[in-house]
């Protein structure tokens, strides 16, 4: 077995060393779509916890029963997104790539609770609609990868497989709230919140075909999947606008909010009357992409092994005579 894996890893070496070797630099852009599935969650709120999900609405029927409408799958890091990476090709067929992942323009979710009971004081409930959207603000990923690509002079079909670090994954969230019609002037606060997660490993693939413009540069098309999510480790409110009949809109000082304004997230949290603590929840970040782009070759140069100089020079040295 030995003598084998030792066979093997000097043919590779030989291989390596036979064919042309490139360091390339890639841009491109790309539109991903979601790919994970919606959950209803524990969401911190002003002065309640209620269970919420990502894209749609609940009602609360005077009945006392609650109707859902959950809307398609879910992920912060679907948008618009643009790529740049550094790659490195040890011969004609194999390589290594470490790309960074810019979310441009991600998708913002919306779920709107219509009709939530909400305790005003002194034993009486208003009626509320508060409308829950969130995004990611800019994720930012590296993917390190390893890149398998076919020979050929102009085109070439390749394929890439490697992991996902997540370096911002924060996200921006509006709790809006509006008391129902009939209940007094309408008055409406919006609680802007930012969430940070905890770091957690992804993974990612890819299938796509690269041609040949010229010796420098080539262009490129590819399928990639993405395979992560993060959990929730922080919530911090940043700002409170009201809105009135009275004063119109106004920013609210954070010393007049009588809640937690720091919520943290633990697997052992212990939930009581601050609402400072909650368990985590998973944030879906998954998705699949279209991607199209240029590839600029910054280096390249041909290595060919001892023997193959040897043929080129007629297989043996000139007879020199002493």
């Amino acid at each position: 077995m030995k003598k084998i894996i030792s066979t093997a890893f000097i043919l590779s070496l030989a291989i390596a060393t036979s064919y042309a070797q490139e360091l390339y630099l890639r841009l491109g852009l790309g539109f991903a779509f979601p790919m994970s599935g919606q959950s209803v969650y524990d969401t911190p709120i002003p002065y309640y916890d209620f269970p919420s999900a990502y894209n749609g609405t609940r009602n609360y029927n005077a009945s006392g029963s609650q109707t859902y409408n959950i809307k398609n799958n879910a992920s912060f890091s679907s948008g618009f997104n643009a790529i740049i990476g550094l790659g490195y090709m040890f011969n004609d067929n194999i390589g290594v790539q470490l790309d960074a992942g810019l979310g441009l323009a991600s998708k913002e979710y919306s779920f709107t609770d219509e009709n939530l009971p909400l305790n005003v004081g002194g034993g009486s409930t208003i009626p509320y609609n508060i409308t829950t959207n969130q995004k990611a603000d800019e994720p930012i990923f590296m993917m390190p990868q390893l890149v398998l690509q076919t020979s050929g002079d102009k085109v070439k079909v390749y394929s890439r497989i490697g992991l996902v670090l997540p370096l911002d994954t924060k996200i921006t969230q509006d709790q809006i709230f509006t008391n129902g019609a009939g209940t007094g002037a309408l008055t409406t606060d919006d609680f802007t919140w930012q969430i940070q997660n905890s770091f957690s490993l992804g993974f990612t693939a890819a299938a796509g075909v690269k041609y040949k413009i010229s010796d420098k540069v080539s262009i490129w098309g590819e399928v990639s999947v993405v395979s992560l999510s993060v959990y929730t480790k922080e919530q911090d409110l940043k700002s409170w606008n009201e809105t009135d009949p009275t004063y119109g809109s106004q920013s609210i000082p954070l010393s007049n909010y009588n809640g937690a304004q720091t919520i943290k997230f633990s697997k052992t949290a212990t939930v009581d009357s601050t609402y400072s603590q909650f368990p985590p929840y998973a944030q879906p970040f998954s998705n699949m992409a279209i991607n199209v782009g240029v590839t600029f070759t910054l280096s390249k140069h041909e290595k060919r092994s001892r023997r193959n100089n040897d043929d080129i020079d007629g297989g043996s040295k000139p007879f020199r005579r002493r």
